[in-house]
């Protein structure tokens, strides 16, 4: 019985420190039936923003979601945030759907864009800027809200 009770004080205290450390990532409540994408989140999480940077030491926002797109996906996504906007096909905000582009109106771009990759229930991933790196963010949130451009499906 001792050992019983040990053992499941062992399996209760794993499951905690899962819990904590995804909390700590950021993305305690997102986890997708997408484990590759899972895997890729986790991994990029809170690596530095740099404009222009495609790299773990720095990225932005649309050689992310190239990244992105590429290792769990294996699309092909232009290099800048634009180009990808013409890469898809435009979808409602009430219709979207894992893996589809975000995209924003930005005033710290000198393009004037940002994108980032959709969750699902109004999140999304990206690399948000200098001090907060790679994230993920909510619609809602008021930045993002007011910023909000349109979002969009890569084209077939």
């Amino acid at each position: 019985m001792k050992r019983i009770l040990i053992l499941w004080a062992c399996v209760l205290w794993t499951f905690s420190l899962n819990a904590q450390t995804q909390y700590e990532n950021g993305f305690d409540d997102i986890v997708t039936a997408d484990t590759t994408l899972n895997k890729f989140m986790t991994h990029w999480m809170r690596k530095p923003y740099k404009l222009g940077g495609s790299t773990e030491r720095g990225i932005d926002c649309s050689q992310f979601t190239k990244r992105l797109y590429m290792d769990v996906y294996g699309k092909q996504l232009a290099n800048v945030a634009y180009k990808q906007w013409n890469q898809t096909e435009r979808v409602k905000k009430d219709s979207l759907q894992l893996g589809d582009l975000v995209f924003f109106r930005s005033t710290q771009s000198p393009s004037g864009w940002h994108c980032g990759l959709y969750l699902g229930n109004t999140y999304f991933i990206h690399a948000s800027n200098r001090i907060e790196g790679v994230k993920v963010s909510s619609l809602n949130e008021p930045p993002y809200k007011r910023a909000y451009k349109g979002a969009g499906r890569l084209k077939q």
